[in-house]
C-alpha cells in the first residue's frame, strides 16, 4: 500500500499510478479540483477553512490549528485555477481563486503609509480572516508564521503576480492596481545583495522595513512579475527594469553557483545561515523559469542541469525512514528541516522534467518524470482529498494538497500531450492567459488574453479547420508564421499548436 492505494507495477516492476484512467495525470487533477470546490467552498461552516486555515481535518474538514499561508497559498491556487480553466472549461476553481485575492485585498494588505505600503502579509494567525502576520510568541518568537507585521518580499513578487493573472483574466482593476502596488514596493526595495543579503530580504517589518531575516533565493517570482509588468508597458516600467537587472545578477551570480537555494517556507524559524535549511521549492521554479525562457540566459541548458541534479541529491535521497527511490520513482522532500516524502513536490520534480524532455528530447528524462509524477498520484485518493504524504504527522494541507499540486500534472500534459486524454480535447499550455473557453463534442473554442498567442492542444480526432475571428488559418509543417501543426500520438489523438496574432475567437472544428 501507498498512501491507501495498493501499489501498482508494470512489468518491470516500477511504479504506475493507482489510477487506471487512460490519462491519470488528468485524473487525479479533476478528483482534485473537484474536492476543492465541493468541499470547501461555501460550506455553511461562519468562515470557510480554506480561508483562515493551512491545513484540515480529511474527516470533518475543519480547520487544524497552524500559521495559516495565504498569500503564497492563493498564488499557488490562481496558478493552477487558470491552467485548470483552460484545460476543462469549469470556471469552478478559478472562481475561488478570485475570491481568495479579494480576501487577501481586503483583510490582509498592509497600510498605505507603512514602508511596504498596499503590499500581502505572506501569514495569519488560524482562524481569521484578518492576515497580519503569525503571532510566534508561542514558540518564544522564533519567526514561525513571521511574527505580527512581518510581510515576506518574495510572497509579496508570488501574489503580485496572481494579482496580474486575475486582471488577465477579469479586466479588473482593482488587480491591476494590486499588481501595480506589489511591483512598485519591491523596485523601491531592492538592493544588489551578497553571499547573505539577497536582493529582498525574507522576512521584513512592513511598517519599518526592518528586516527580520535577510535571505531568500526565491527572486524569481519577482522577476516574472517585473516582466509581464514591462511587457504590457504597465506601471514604473524603468524602475522595474533596474530591478529586475539587480535580481537576475544576483541570481546568477549568488545561488546559482553556491547552491544556497534557501528562505520559502513561512512556517520555519528564522534562518541566519544562508545555506543552512536548502529547499527544493526555490530551485525548481527557477528552472522551471529558464525552460520556459531560455533566451533569458545563455547557460539556461547547464543551469537547469545543474539544478536537477542538486534537487535529487539533496532532496531525492533516502532518509532516516523513507527511501528516496520507490519503484523507480524518485520521490522529493520538501526542505532541510523537513525531509518526509511529499506528494506536490515529486510532482513539481517530476513536471520539471518533464518540460526538460520537452526541451531537450530526453528521452530518459521523459521516463524519469513519469515516475515520479506516478508516485505523486497517489496522494490523491479517489474523492480528491489530497494528502501531504506517506507519513501522517504531515497531515492534510490546501497548498499542498489543491494549490501547489495540480499544477504540475498539468504542466506535465503540457511539456508531454502523449499523456493527456487520448478521448478528450483539451488545451494543454498557452503562451498567453486563456480567458474564455468552450468544449463541444467537435469543436474548441477560446480567446486569450494576447492578441498574439499559441496553444498546445490534444484532440481525439485530426483538425477539420482552425478559425481566428472568424478568418482561416492553415496547417502548416512549421509554426514560424499564424497557423497550425498537427502530429498524430502514439495512443490515438493529435497534438495540435495554433499560432495566432489577429484578435478574436479561436475555434478549432474536428471530423466526427
Amino acid at each position: 500500500m501507498l498512501m491507501d492505494h495498493p501499489v501498482a507495477l508494470d512489468s518491470d516492476h516500477m511504479l504506475l499510478s493507482w489510477s487506471t484512467s487512460d490519462s491519470p495525470y488528468a485524473d487525479v487533477a479533476r478528483r482534485a479540483a473537484n474536492a476543492f470546490v465541493t468541499t470547501f467552498l461555501n460550506r455553511d461552516v461562519g468562515i470557510e477553512t480554506w480561508l483562515a486555515w493551512a491545513r484540515f481535518d480529511p474527516v470533518t474538514f475543519e480547520g487544524i490549528s497552524w500559521p495559516h499561508n495565504p498569500a503564497g497559498l492563493y498564488a499557488m491556487l490562481m496558478d493552477s485555477a487558470t491552467q485548470w480553466y483552460a484545460f476543462s472549461g469549469d470556471r469552478r476553481l478559478l472562481e475561488a481563486s478570485l475570491k481568495a485575492l479579494d480576501a487577501e485585498l481586503t483583510h490582509g494588505t498592509t497600510l498605505p503609509s507603512w514602508d511596504w505600503p498596499l503590499v500581502p502579509f505572506a501569514s495569519a494567525d488560524p482562524g481569521t480572516l484578518e492576515y497580519r502576520g503569525a503571532d510566534d510568541s508561542w514558540c518564544d518568537f522564533c519567526g514561525r508564521g513571521d511574527g505580527i507585521g512581518v510581510i515576506e518580499p518574495d510572497k509579496v513578487a508570488e501574489l503580485g503576480f496572481a494579482y496580474i493573472q486575475a486582471y488577465e483574466v477579469t479586466s479588473e482593476t482593482r488587480y491591476l492596481n494590486a499588481a501595480v502596488a506589489c511591483a512598485d514596493a519591491l523596485g523601491a526595495h531592492v538592493r544588489s545583495g551578497d553571499t547573505r543579503r539577497s536582493p529582498w530580504p525574507f522576512r521584513v517589518d512592513a511598517q519599518t522595513g526592518i528586516a527580520r531575516e535577510e535571505y531568500s533565493s526565491n527572486v524569481i517570482a519577482a522577476i516574472a512579475l517585473f516582466d509581464e509588468l514591462g511587457r504590457l508597458d504597465l506601471g514604473d516600467i524603468d524602475t522595474y527594469a533596474r530591478a529586475r537587472a539587480t535580481a537576475f545578477d544576483w541570481l546568477l551570480r549568488v545561488p546559482m553557483n553556491n547552491d544556497a537555494w534557501s528562505g520559502y517556507f513561512e512556517d520555519i524559524e528564522v534562518q541566519t545561515e544562508p545555506a543552512a535549511n536548502p529547499n527544493q521549492y526555490s530551485a525548481l521554479r527557477t528552472a522551471r523559469w529558464l525552460l520556459l525562457h531560455p533566451s533569458e540566459d545563455s547557460a539556461w541548458r547547464a543551469h537547469v542541469e545543474h539544478l536537477l541534479a542538486w534537487t535529487e541529491a539533496q532532496f531525492g535521497r533516502s532518509t532516516e525512514t523513507e527511501r528516496g527511490t520507490q519503484y523507480g520513482a524518485t520521490v522529493l522532500s520538501e526542505q532541510g528541516a523537513d525531509m518526509a516524502k511529499m506528494g506536490s513536490h515529486t510532482a513539481r520534480f517530476g513536471a520539471t522534467l518533464a518540460l526538460w524532455f520537452s526541451s531537450t528530447g530526453d528521452v530518459n528524462a521523459a521516463e524519469r518524470a513519469a515516475r515520479s509524477l506516478n508516485w505523486a498520484t497517489y496522494a490523491c485518493s479517489e474523492s480528491g482529498i489530497v494528502t501531504v504524504g506517506p507519513d501522517q504527522n504531515e497531515g492534510y494541507w490546501f497548498s499542498d494538497g489543491y494549490g501547489d499540486y495540480i499544477r504540475h500534472f498539468l504542466a506535465a500534459m503540457g511539456a508531454v500531450p502523449e499523456w493527456a486524454p487520448p478521448t478528450e480535447s483539451h488545451i494543454l499550455r498557452s503562451t498567453s492567459l486563456v480567458t474564455h473557453v468552450e468544449y463541444a463534442p467537435n469543436h474548441v473554442s477560446w480567446t486569450t488574453f494576447d492578441v498574439e498567442s499559441t496553444e498546445t492542444l490534444r484532440i481525439p480526432r485530426r483538425p477539420w479547420s482552425v478559425t481566428v475571428g472568424g478568418m482561416p488559418l492553415f496547417m502548416r509543417s512549421k509554426l514560424d508564421r499564424p497557423g497550425y501543426t498537427v502530429q498524430p500520438l502514439v495512443r490515438g489523438g493529435f497534438a495540435v499548436r495554433v499560432l495566432h496574432r489577429t484578435r478574436g475567437e479561436v475555434v478549432l472544428t474536428t471530423s466526427w
